[in-house]
């Protein structure tokens, strides 16, 4: 299927209801990130991020 003009309409849409977080380490860091991530199972690197913040605010909160 191809990728036609509403379909990007749809996603520019979607994507401009969302925030973006972006940070740069350094290789060996993210090896170690991965290594971690892949090690816990997790399918993707996004939701091992998304996890380990929410833990964090977890444990502050409480």
């Amino acid at each position: 299927m191809a990728y036609n003009e509403k379909q990007k309409e749809y996603t520019m849409n979607y994507l401009d209801k969302l925030k973006e977080i972006r940070f740069r380490v350094k290789p060996e860091e993210f090896e170690r990130y991965e290594k971690a991530a892949k090690k816990a199972g997790y399918p993707s690197m996004r939701q091992f991020y998304l996890d380990a913040i929410n833990e964090k605010i977890e444990r502050i909160s409480n």
